[in-house]
């Protein structure tokens, strides 16, 4: 990509409105030089620039008189046009001249002082006709010279006239004022395009629905906008269905497990039937994991006083025949009889069975599952496996993360506690037990103080 090209949009039009400003101007002066060429070359029909080559070829000699020292641009004008005369004298009367004077010239020589501009149309041969008087201020003082035969007026006039500097501080005044004004015209009519930009910052998979208006805009970008609210049209249908398929999924799934499950119960109480009943309560869960996806996508989580103790001991019980048939030891504690938070208990509760279930699969056989509640509103669930390694503690929460590929499991769960943590404006983290393991700790505000 070449370099202009990666600037802004706000650079890009600044500096296409000055260059397209100078190019007009320029336009402008050039157009309008064309008739007053016309009029000069009319009136004068001889360049008077040469009367300057002219006076740089005049010295002083050292009687004070005038002395004619050709340097490369007369001697290049004399070459060029044959026809080339000129006289030049000072106010003293000291005089030089270069090539065949007119004999209609002579009378107005010891006139010239008295002169400071003037244009003769008739006075040379038919080859060179024109003259010019011109009073010019040199090094060798100040001169008065009629010249003729010499260069006609050209289209190099206009070049002068660009080269002005009149025109050029023109120019320059008028690109100063465009790089001060411009931008700030720009960034104001840009300012409907940074609008949607932060209306476009606020779209998330949590927050579907949203749609950029057109309001504010230019009428160009209103197809754009049409377009990415087509496009987030489609996201969010794309969503629903993948929403309702989960449901429905895992509503599907329900039925069969539960038979499933009291099948198993009526069989003979035996090795095999523990690890029948410990799969079967995997699916289970994996199927609630479903629903509380959905669930937590449809927002629909109702906030109530919640004795973090008595659920925490509850799901411990609940969850005590599975940590049993899969051979572990699991315990409750509390540090008070009632601690209170605000939140939805079903959402916390599903929580609570995620994490105790994650300590069950990934903790080994014969681990020690710790479930603890804190007056501070802390609950924590430790146990005594091979604990999860510091690079792995951020990927762990991810949907569908697993860091060893297992059997059972989908990956779920502890991307949920996490979702439904933080819709308690609560945290968690993962560390290290005391006697070793994995330490999940959950730090949920109490009702007290969120109702404060």
């Amino acid at each position: 990509m070449r370099p202009w090209l990666a600037t802004s949009l706000r650079t890009r039009l600044t500096w296409r409105m000055v260059l397209m400003q100078a190019l007009v101007l320029m336009a402008f002066t050039t157009v309008a030089a064309i008739p007053i060429l016309k009029l000069i070359s009319e009136e004068q029909g001889l360049d008077e620039g040469v009367i300057e080559h002219i006076a740089d070829s005049i010295e002083r000699d050292p009687a004070g008189g005038l002395a004619l020292v050709p340097d490369d641009d007369i001697l290049e004008k004399a070459a060029e046009y044959p026809y080339l005369w000129f006289y030049a004298t000072d106010i003293d009367g000291n005089a030089v001249q270069m090539g065949n004077i007119p004999e209609r010239a002579d009378d107005l020589l010891d006139y010239l002082p008295r002169l400071n501009s003037a244009n003769i149309a008739d006075i040379g041969p038919a080859e060179a006709p024109a003259a010019l008087v011109r009073r010019h201020d040199s090094d060798a003082g100040q001169l008065w010279i009629m010249t003729g035969g010499g260069p006609e007026i050209r289209f190099k006039i206009i070049f002068g006239a660009i080269a002005n500097p009149i025109f050029l501080g023109l120019l320059s005044l008028l690109t100063i004022v465009s790089f001060l004004v411009i931008p700030t015209i720009v960034t104001r009519e840009l300012r409907g395009v940074e609008h949607v930009a932060a209306e476009a910052d606020r779209i998330d998979v949590d927050q579907r629905g949203i749609r950029l208006s057109s309001e504010h805009v230019p009428d160009e970008l209103h197809s754009l906008v049409r377009a990415i609210n087509a496009a987030l049209q489609r996201l969010d249908d794309g969503i629903e269905r993948r929403q309702r398929f989960l449901a429905d999924a895992a509503h599907e799934l329900r039925t069969p497990i539960a038979i499933l499950q009291t099948r198993i119960e009526l069989l003979p109480d035996d090795e095999e039937r523990s690890r029948l009943m410990l799969d079967v309560a995997r699916l289970a869960n994996l199927a609630n994991q479903l629903l509380d996806l959905q669930r937590l996508d449809s927002d629909v989580t109702v906030f109530q006083p919640v004795n973090l103790v008595d659920l925490a001991a509850e799901v411990t019980a609940d969850m005590a025949p599975l940590a049993i048939a899969a051979g572990d030891d699991i315990s409750f504690d509390a540090e008070a009889d009632s601690v209170t938070v605000a939140g939805d208990r079903a959402s916390l509760s599903r929580a609570i069975v995620n994490l105790i279930q994650n300590a069950i699969i990934h903790g080994g056989r014969k681990t020690a599952i710790r479930v603890a509640v804190g007056r501070d509103g802390s609950l924590r669930v430790a146990d005594t496996g091979p604990g999860i390694a510091a690079t792995y503690r951020e990927a762990i929460f991810e949907p569908f993360n697993r860091i060893v590929p297992l059997e059972q499991g989908a990956g779920l769960g502890l991307n949920l506690v996490r979702d439904i943590v933080v819709r308690h404006n609560g945290q968690i983290t993962v560390g290290d037990a005391p006697g070793g393991g994995a330490l999940f700790e959950i730090f949920l505000p109490l009702a007290t103080a969120q109702a404060s």
